[in-house]
C-alpha cells in the first residue's frame, strides 16, 4: 500500500468521492517532511516547500490537503518519527500492546503491521506475547530477521497480493494520516484484512477533534494529507468494508484508536455519512490556530525568548513550530532520540542538541511542543540545573 498520489487541486475527496468542500485553509511555503534526518544545515534548508492547502469534505468531514504532492515527500532510511524513548510514550505503547495481546487472544499468534517504521511496537506486541510477527516500511532499518521473535521485516509497501498466511492482527499505527488516496488505502487494508482470515485490524491516528480544541497550529503539517474526525474515520472505514468493533481516544485523546473487524455474511450496512457537523470544523478552526500563532509570538516575547530559547521535540510538532516562528527562531531543539541529535531541523538552521548540551542552562525559556510529555521534560530540565522557564503548549 503506497501512500499515492493525490493531484494538486483535486475536486473530489479522496475519502469518499464528494465533490463538496468548506473554504480552504492555506499555509504557505512548508517543508514537505518534518521527520527526518539532515546532516548540515545547507542540506536542511534545500527541503522542498509546498503549500499546505487544507479543505474539509462536507459529507464525510474528512480534512485533507487539497494540494498535495506525494511523491515529493521521502520515506527512505533518513525518515526518524520514533517515539519510544519518552517514558510517557512506551507507557502507552506497552498499554496499547497489552489490551491488544488481551481482547483478541494473541498470544502465541501471528501479528502483521503495515507501516511498522523501525519496528519498535512490533518488537514490543510480539515479545509481550510470544508471537510472529511481519513488518512492512520502506523507511525501515536494521536486520531484516529477527529469529529470536520471530519476526520479518520487509523494507516495502503491501498489499493484499503479499498475504500467504493467515493473521490474526493487522496493525496500521500513524500510517493513514499520510496517505493521499485514503479511500483506495482502506480498501487495500479490507483486502488485506479478507487475505488474513479473520483478523482485528487496528488504526491509530490523530483525532482532529484534540487538534481544534486546543488550536494546534503546530499540528498541521505537509506530511499529514489527512485529518479524521471521530465520526469520519468510522464511516471511511464501513465505507471500505469493515465493522468498527471499537473506536476510542487514547494518549491523552490526541489519537484515536479503531479496532475493525470483517462483516459476518449478510451483517454489512450501507453506512451514513456523517457530514463535517459537530465542533470540528475546518474554517473556525483556522481562524482560531492563525489567532493562536500571533499570541504565541506575543507569549515568547514577554517571556524572554529574544534573550534564547529552545524547542523541547524534534518530532513533527517541534518541527512544524520551528518553522512557524521563523520570525523568532529558537537556539536549537533538544531531543532524548539519539538518531536525531547532532541533526538539522528541516527547513532551518536550527541544530538537536541532547538533554544534558551545556548550553541548555543559559537559556532563558524551554518550550514543551506537546503536553503529554511535560511532567517527564520538566524533571529532566531541573534535574539538568536548568531554573528558568518552562512553558507547555
Amino acid at each position: 500500500m503506497k501512500p499515492g498520489k493525490t493531484a494538486c487541486g483535486r475536486n473530489d475527496c479522496p475519502g469518499c468521492g464528494h465533490d463538496r468542500f468548506s473554504s480552504p485553509y492555506h499555509i504557505a511555503r512548508q517543508p514537505v517532511v518534518l521527520n527526518y534526518r539532515f546532516a548540515t544545515p545547507a542540506a536542511a534548508q534545500r527541503v522542498i516547500r509546498k503549500d499546505i492547502h487544507l479543505v474539509q469534505c462536507l459529507r464525510c468531514g474528512l480534512v485533507f490537503n487539497n494540494a498535495l504532492d506525494a511523491e515529493v515527500i521521502p520515506y527512505d532510511s533518513n525518515y526518524e518519527n520514533r517515539q519510544c524513548f519518552s517514558p510517557a510514550f512506551q507507557t502507552h505503547l506497552e498499554e496499547l500492546a497489552d489490551g491488544l495481546i488481551a481482547r483478541h487472544d494473541l498470544r502465541g499468534r501471528r501479528i502483521l503491521e503495515c507501516g511498522c517504521g523501525k519496528g519498535d511496537f512490533l518488537k514490543l506486541i510480539c515479545r509481550r506475547a510470544a508471537a510472529e510477527g511481519l513488518g512492512y516500511d520502506t523507511s525501515y532499518e536494521g536486520k531484516r530477521e529477527l529469529k529470536p521473535d520471530r519476526i520479518r521485516f520487509l523494507k516495502r509497501y503491501v498489499t493484499a497480493r503479499d498475504i500467504t498466511k493467515r493473521a490474526d492482527a493487522i496493525v496500521c499505527r500513524h500510517v493513514v494520516e499520510h496517505v493521499g488516496e485514503i479511500g483506495t488505502f482502506l480498501k487495500e487494508l479490507h483486502a488485506i484484512a479478507v487475505a488474513c482470515g479473520d483478523p482485528v485490524t487496528v488504526i491509530e491516528t490523530p483525532s482532529f477533534e484534540w487538534i481544534v480544541k486546543n488550536h494546534c497550529f503546530w499540528d498541521i503539517f505537509y506530511e499529514h494529507c489527512n485529518y479524521f474526525t471521530l465520526p469520519c474515520l468510522a464511516y471511511l472505514s464501513r465505507q471500505a468494508g469493515f465493522i468498527v468493533a471499537d473506536q476510542r481516544l487514547v494518549f491523552g485523546g490526541q489519537y484515536q484508536l479503531l479496532e475493525l473487524k470483517l462483516p459476518r455474511a449478510g451483517k454489512a450496512r450501507r453506512p451514513r455519512p456523517p457530514g463535517a457537523a459537530g465542533a470540528a470544523r475546518l474554517p473556525a478552526f483556522a481562524r482560531q490556530a492563525e489567532a493562536n500563532l500571533i499570541k504565541l509570538e506575543r507569549k515568547l516575547r514577554r517571556a524572554g525568548a529574544g534573550a534564547g530559547w529552545a524547542v523541547w521535540g524534534a518530532g513533527a510538532k517541534g518541527v512544524a513550530l520551528v518553522n512557524r516562528l521563523q520570525s523568532l527562531p529558537p537556539r536549537f531543539v533538544i531531543d532524548v532520540n539519539r538518531a536525531k541529535q547532532g541533526c538539522v531541523i528541516p527547513g532551518s538552521k536550527v541544530s538537536v542538541v541532547a538533554p544534558d548540551d551545556p548550553r541548555i542552562a543559559q537559556l532563558a525559556l524551554v518550550l514543551v511542543a506537546n503536553p503529554n510529555y511535560a511532567a517527564e521534560i520538566t524533571s529532566t530540565l531541573r534535574a539538568g540545573g536548568y531554573a528558568n522557564i518552562i512553558l507547555t503548549l
